[in-house]
């Protein structure tokens, strides 16, 4: 069953990557009106909590066996997020690094998954009683998906062409 789980997760994450495609690197970090993230905040948002779900300990960051970039407590919550900006090290992401990114801490935190390969019934450590794997899980793939809708509707109101999605 872990396996299925992962393939729908590899799904979602084509789909990341068509969401990227053609994307302006100026347009990475803008965000489009008021109260709206920006693609790249989407990514960092969508990495920080794979990557703290399944390789990490509850949400300390210095326990996540996955690091990077887009790992960053700033992306956790939505009005966390939306009162800061970017860092100068976001910044000098352009779009290909950003997709880069998102898909290397992806493919890192589900090798580090297969390697534990956890009882699905189990509760991931640090996270309360109800986010067994399995919850885990089926919420990562609604999760991705639906960050990456925003993704394209992001690039719409900046006036970008996406793929045919």
């Amino acid at each position: 069953m872990l396996e299925t789980y992962l393939k729908v997760l590899d799904l979602d994450y084509f789909e990341v990557t068509e969401a990227f495609k053609g994307l302006a690197d100026e347009n990475v970090w803008k965000r489009p009106a008021a109260g709206l993230l920006s693609v790249g905040e989407l990514a960092g948002h969508i990495a920080y909590w794979e990557s703290i779900r399944f390789a990490g300990e509850g949400r300390d960051l210095a326990k996540c066996k996955v690091q990077g970039p887009l790992i960053d407590e700033r992306f956790a919550y939505y009005p966390t997020t939306l009162v800061t900006q970017p860092s100068k090290d976001h910044l000098a992401l352009g779009s290909e690094q950003v997709c880069r990114e998102l898909l290397r801490v992806h493919e890192e935190t589900v090798a580090h998954l297969r390697t534990l390969n956890p009882a699905l019934e189990s509760v991931v450590p640090g996270w309360s009683p109800h986010w067994t794997y399995d919850e885990s899980l089926k919420y990562t793939t609604f999760h991705v998906a639906y960050h990456t809708g925003q993704m394209y509707s992001v690039r719409h109101l900046l006036g970008e062409e996406t793929p045919d999605n």
